[in-house]
C-alpha cells in the first residue's frame, strides 16, 4: 500500500475539521477546584452588599450528600424560603450543580446545611436577568467554617446558568471521579472495569490541570486518531483513494462518534485500541497473500499489542478479536486442507509458524492487562484482590439486573429506535442544552444496507449455485471474496454476541461497528466510483451526511438552542431530546 501526498493532505484536512469540531465549545478550560467540606451540620450567610432582585442561588456539588435549606432577611431576622435535598449523593453526581430557586428581593441568604458529608466548589447568585450577582461577605455561624471563604473565591469561572460546559454529565461522574482518585492515590471508586482509561483520562488532567476540558479533550484527540486509522484500513481493503476517504469521511461526522469523543468516558479509547489493531491484523493478512505464512509477524504482535489495550479499557473488544483469530483460522484452515497428506499431518500444520506464536502473544496481552492494575495496587489493592477483581467485574455484569429507560435491545441499534440521552439543562427564554447519542442516519442506515450487501458478496460463489433461486447471486463473484469477508466476519462477531447478553445495554455498544459501517460504505462508493451515476449517489450521500451533522448538531452537541427547533427533530417516537 503506497500513502502519497493526496493521501496525507486528506487525513490531515479531514482530522483538522473533526479536532476542531471536537473541541470547540467542549467545556470550560478553568473550573473552581477550591472547595468547602463539612461533615457536621453548618450554617452560614452571604451579602451580596445591597437589595437585589434574586432569583436563583445554584451550588457546585464536587461530592456528597445534605439538605440545605434557604433563608432570605436579615441577621438575626430569617424567613425560611426554600429547601433543596442536594441529590448528589456519591456516585449518583460528581461535580455538578444543584439549584434553589428564591425569587425574592434581599440583601443576605442564610443556608443551614442538615445531614452533611458534601464538597462544595463554589455558590453563585443569580439575578432574574439571570446575570451573576457579586457576593460581598460569606459568613459563618459555627466555629469550623474557617474555609467557607473557598464558596465564592472563583467567582469568575462560574458559567450562568450552567450547562454541560462546567460539571460532569451521564457516565462522567464515574471516570472523572476514578481518574481523580488515581491522582490522589485514593483508592478508586469504578472498578466494573480495567483501569486503562481512566488512566488515560487521569493522564489528561495531569498534564493539563483539572477542567471539563481537560477531562473531554483526550476523547477527542483519540477520536481524532482513529481517522488516520480508518482511512488506512479503507486504503488497504479498498485500495482506492474515494474507498479511503469515504471511510473517514462517514466516521468523521458521525453522530455516535462526535458525541463519545466530547464524553469523558472511556469507549472512545476501547474504539482506537480495537480499530487500531484490525489495521496491523489486515496489515499481516495481506502479508500473508502475498508472501505466504513466512510473512513478518511484527504486524501480528501489534494487532496483539493493541488488543490488550482495548481489553485494559473494556472487556467486549474481544468480541471483535475473536472475529480477527476465526478469520486467520479460515485462512489458515484454506491452506491446510490443500495439502496432499494424511489428516494427522494436517493437524501438525496448522500449529506451524506463526500459530505456534498465538499462545505466547496471548500471554504477553495478559501480562499488559495485569500491569495496568499497578496504580490500583499502589493505593492498596493487593495481587490477590486483583485477581480477585477479575471475578467480581465478570459477576457484576452477568448478574446486573438494573433498569434504565434509554436501554436499548441490540437488534434496534441499527434504526436507532432507542438513543440514549445523556444531559439536559434548560436555559431562559426557552432554550436549553441537550446531548442525545444517536448515528448519523446516513452514515448509519445506508451503512447497515450495505454491510448485508457484503455480507451477501462475502458468502463464495459456489454455495449461491447450490440454490437454484440464488443462483443469479454467484454471477461475476469470485469463489472468496476475503475483503467483503473480512468486514462480514469482524462486523458480525462484534455485534451477534450481544443477542445471548441478558443485562441491560445500550446503543453505545454499538459503537465498535460504527467504523464498520463506514468501511461497508465506502466499499460500495469504491466499486460505483467509476460510473457516472455512482459519483452523483456518491456525492449525494456524503452532502446528507454533513447536513444532518449540522441539522442535528445541537442535539449531539449541547449548543443551546430553541426548544421548538430542537423538537422539530425528532423523527421518530421514541426518540428523546
Amino acid at each position: 500500500m503506497e500513502i502519497n501526498k493526496r493521501d496525507l493532505l486528506t487525513i490531515t484536512i479531514i482530522s483538522i475539521v473533526f479536532f476542531s469540531m471536537g473541541a470547540w465549545n467542549l467545556g470550560l478550560t478553568q473550573a473552581p477546584t477550591t472547595t468547602w467540606q463539612t461533615s457536621q451540620d453548618q450554617s452560614f450567610y452571604i451579602d451580596i452588599g445591597r437589595t437585589e432582585n434574586i432569583d436563583t442561588i445554584y451550588l457546585l456539588v464536587k461530592n456528597g450528600s445534605a439538605t440545605a435549606q434557604a433563608y432570605i432577611g436579615s441577621p438575626g431576622n430569617w424567613n425560611s424560603q426554600g429547601i433543596l435535598p442536594l441529590s448528589i449523593t456519591y456516585p449518583y453526581d460528581y461535580y455538578s450543580w444543584s439549584k434553589i430557586t428564591i425569587e425574592s428581593s434581599t440583601q443576605y441568604v442564610r443556608f443551614q446545611f442538615e445531614n452533611v458529608t458534601v464538597e462544595i466548589a463554589e455558590l453563585s447568585v443569580l439575578d432574574q436577568d439571570n446575570q451573576k450577582v457579586p457576593i460581598v461577605a460569606i459568613v459563618g455561624e459555627n466555629e469550623s467554617s474557617q474555609d467557607l471563604p473557598s464558596l465564592i473565591d472563583e467567582q469568575g469561572m462560574v458559567e450562568c446558568p450552567p450547562t454541560y460546559m462546567s460539571e460532569t454529565f451521564f457516565d462522567e461522574i464515574y471516570y472523572v471521579k476514578t481518574a481523580e482518585n488515581y491522582l490522589k492515590l485514593e483508592y478508586p471508586y469504578e472498578w466494573t472495569h480495567p483501569p486503562l482509561g481512566k488512566l488515560i483520562i487521569a493522564f489528561g488532567i495531569f498534564a493539563f490541570g483539572y477542567s471539563p476540558f481537560v477531562w473531554r479533550i483526550m476523547g477527542v484527540l483519540f477520536a481524532t486518531l482513529m481517522l488516520p486509522i480508518i482511512y488506512l484500513l479503507g486504503k488497504m481493503l479498498l485500495g482506492t483513494w474515494i474507498g479511503a476517504f469515504a471511510s473517514a469521511f462517514l466516521l468523521a461526522f458521525d453522530f455516535m462518534h462526535f458525541t463519545m469523543a466530547r464524553m469523558a468516558t472511556v469507549d472512545t479509547y476501547v474504539v482506537f485500541f480495537s480499530l487500531v489493531s484490525q489495521l496491523f491484523f489486515l496489515i499481516y493478512i495481506k502479508d500473508v497473500f502475498k508472501n505466504g505464512w513466512k510473512a513478518s509477524i511484527i504486524p501480528l504482535f501489534l494487532g496483539f499489542l493493541f488488543f490488550a489495550l482495548g481489553f485494559s479499557t473494556k472487556w467486549f473488544v474481544l468480541y471483535g478479536f475473536i472475529g480477527l483469530i476465526a478469520f486467520l483460522m479460515i485462512l489458515r484452515l484454506r491452506d491446510v486442507t490443500k495439502l496432499k497428506e494424511a489428516w494427522a499431518a494436517k493437524l501438525n500444520a496448522l500449529l506451524d509458524p506463526p500459530f505456534y506464536l498465538l499462545p505466547l502473544f496471548l500471554l504477553m496481552a495478559i501480562l499488559i492487562y495485569f500491569l495496568t492494575f499497578i496504580p490500583d495496587m499502589i493505593v492498596g489493592r493487593s495481587l490477590v484482590d486483583v485477581l480477585g477483581l477479575q471475578g467480581s467485574m465478570y459477576i457484576y455484569h452477568s448478574t446486573l439486573s438494573a433498569t434504565h429507560p434509554f436501554s436499548s435491545a441490540w437488534w434496534s441499534w441499527p434504526v436507532m429506535l432507542r438513543p440514549v440521552w445523556l444531559y439536559v439543562s434548560y436555559l431562559p427564554i426557552d432554550l436549553k442544552s441537550t446531548i442525545t447519542l444517536l448515528g448519523n442516519p446516513a452514515v448509519w442506515w445506508s451503512g447497515f444496507i450495505s454491510i448485508n450487501i457484503v455480507m451477501v458478496k462475502a458468502v463464495p460463489s459456489r454455495f449461491w449455485k447450490k440454490l437454484p433461486k440464488l443462483e443469479i447471486l454467484a454471477k461475476n463473484q469470485p469463489s472468496v471474496d476475503w475483503i467483503t469477508l473480512f468486514l462480514a466476519v469482524v462486523f458480525f462477531f462484534q455485534w451477534v454476541p450481544y443477542v445471548f447478553i441478558s443485562r441491560i445495554t445500550f446503543i453505545y455498544h454499538y459503537y465498535l461497528n460504527v467504523p464498520f459501517l463506514c468501511l461497508a460504505s465506502a466499499y460500495l462508493v469504491s466499486k460505483c466510483w467509476s460510473s457516472k451515476w455512482g459519483k452523483i449517489a456518491t456525492v449525494a450521500l456524503l452532502v446528507a451526511v454533513v447536513i444532518l451533522f449540522a441539522l442535528f448538531y445541537p442535539v449531539i452537541s449541547g449548543m443551546p438552542s430553541s426548544t421548538t427547533s430542537i423538537e422539530s427533530l425528532k423523527w421518530l417516537e421514541s426518540w428523546v431530546f
